[in-house]
């Protein structure tokens, strides 16, 4: 499978669980996927939440759901986007209920991140787990 074809797979606006450190133990949360662009895969937060502080001490998380019968496992680095204009371009692109809810990318708490290195694992049914490397 590609990257390509997992991009497909996973829909956009996606709910499932992220996860991340607080330095002793796990912790797993409900999360909404944004959208994917080149090998990033877009996520949001605020900067006034743990999970915004958890990965700016520890940059490693995981996402995880079922989209379209395939389950999906991203793991990776969560980079914050500190361009401007990039943060517009990716707000554009964020679900409508999310951008209602902040109301622009300039928001001074909105965090817009994404996972740029890692792996997904996908699988289907019984079949085995598909790793790709990104």
């Amino acid at each position: 499978m590609t990257l390509e074809q997992i991009k497909e797979i996973l829909s956009d606006g996606a709910t499932g669980y992220f996860a991340t450190t607080n330095g002793e133990q796990l912790e797993v949360r409900g999360w909404q996927y944004q959208f994917a662009q080149e090998n990033k895969f877009y996520f949001m937060t605020t900067n006034t939440k743990d999970v915004y502080k958890q990965m700016k001490t520890n940059s490693n998380v995981a996402f995880s759901c079922v989209s379209n019968e395939y389950n999906v496992r991203i793991s990776g680095k969560a980079t914050f986007v500190t361009d401007a204009a990039e943060k517009e371009e990716a707000f554009a692109k964020v679900s409508a209920q999310v951008q209602k809810m902040y109301e622009n990318a300039s928001n001074p708490i909105v965090e817009i991140f994404y996972i740029g290195s890692g792996e997904v694992k996908v699988s289907k049914g019984f079949d085995p787990i598909e790793v790709v490397k990104f």
